[in-house]
């Protein structure tokens, strides 16, 4: 009897699902599969189609042809669709191509597989094109659409499909993949990790391009301590704003690890688990939870969220500092 396994570092129900579904015959012919950038989506994708397509008992045995080929980037059976470039929108035109070959047989594996990059980006009229493939799927053929936000999609699609989640990846779970990529485990990776919030892609990223983890990371540290310490003011707090940060696209990056960081204190609370994405050490969240109510982190933590969403518009960034420190101070106070 044939055995499956997904070799993907987190998102252990995906896994489980994916492997039972091969094991029980019940592979859907659509899934669109939700996460953040950089959670291992199109990994997980890719290992699944490899342990449908391999020739071996032991499925993917990353030996076999089929699953040499779909590990290159090379299976013909397996189309990606996205933005032309220097777009990022998919038109319609995009996904009526795909009725070009959706209808021929496959060349190097069992079946034909498409995935759709970027899935909230389809137009109304993409995704009611896209839509009749799904109503009338060919045999032996596969959709996947990739997403940061299936609600982004039409509901006749999200009901012709089954949801499949990626999820932020812990700090073990990310040195684990930086360790496969052959990162050296030192301070510049662990500030990576802090700051690439649960995606092991974003950290890769800014390993490789030089960002400036070390100074964000510095400040995010700052801002911590000077919300949640028993002797921190909101003087301080906004003071540590305007002292180290200088523009709006630095204070959205910060916000994002101070995030994470409420994130393990909750988790803390809840007793959920000694694997933080934040805080290199489990102890240090745990005493930082202290001195936070529940109802404050969240609250907190939503407020993050909402000024997140409209860093996007022109905002003065001396008057953004001291509004957005304001604003985030007092939901902390509840």
């Amino acid at each position: 009897m044939k055995k499956y396994f997904i070799d993907l570092i987190g998102s252990d129900q995906a896994k489980e699902y994916f492997i039972s579904a091969l094991n029980g015959g019940y592979l859907s012919h659509a899934y669109i599969i939700e996460g953040a950038s950089g959670s291992g989506r199109r990994t997980l994708i890719k290992e699944l189609l490899k342990a449908m397509a391999c020739e071996s008992d032991y499925a993917p045995c990353g030996k076999c042809g089929s699953c040499i080929r779909l590990d290159a980037g090379v299976c013909v059976d397996v189309r990606t669709i996205k933005p032309a470039e220097g777009k990022t929108e998919l038109t319609v035109d995009l996904i009526r191509g795909i009725y070009d070959s959706v209808g021929l047989m496959p060349a190097d594996i069992p079946f034909k597989a498409y995935i759709i990059e970027d899935g909230e980006n389809m137009n109304r009229s993409a995704q009611n094109a896209f839509l009749k493939l799904f109503e009338e799927p060919p045999e032996n053929v596969y959709f996947f659409i990739v997403t940061t936000d299936a609600q982004a999609l039409l509901p006749t699609i999200r009901s012709r499909a089954l949801i499949i989640r990626t999820e932020r990846l812990d700090r073990e779970q990310m040195r684990a993949v930086l360790d496969r990529k052959g990162i050296p485990d030192d301070k510049k990776r662990e500030d990576a990790i802090a700051l690439a919030n649960g995606s092991a892609g974003e950290a890769m990223r800014i390993y490789g391009d030089g960002a400036d983890a070390v100074k964000l990371r510095d400040t995010a540290d700052k801002l911590i301590k000077a919300l949640l310490l028993p002797d921190s003011d909101k003087l301080s707090f906004i003071t540590v704003h305007q002292k180290n940060i200088k523009k709006t696209d630095e204070l959205c990056k910060v916000y994002a690890l101070l995030q994470s960081a409420l994130r393990d204190v909750m988790a803390c609370k809840l007793g959920c688990s000694e694997n933080t994405v934040y805080f290199t050490r489990y102890e240090d969240a745990e005493e930082y939870s202290l001195h936070i109510s529940d109802s404050a982190v969240i609250k907190t933590s939503d407020v993050i969220s909402e000024l997140l969403s409209i860093s996007d518009v022109p905002l003065n960034p001396a008057l953004a500092m001291t509004e957005f420190a304001s604003r985030v101070w007092d939901a902390h106070l509840i």
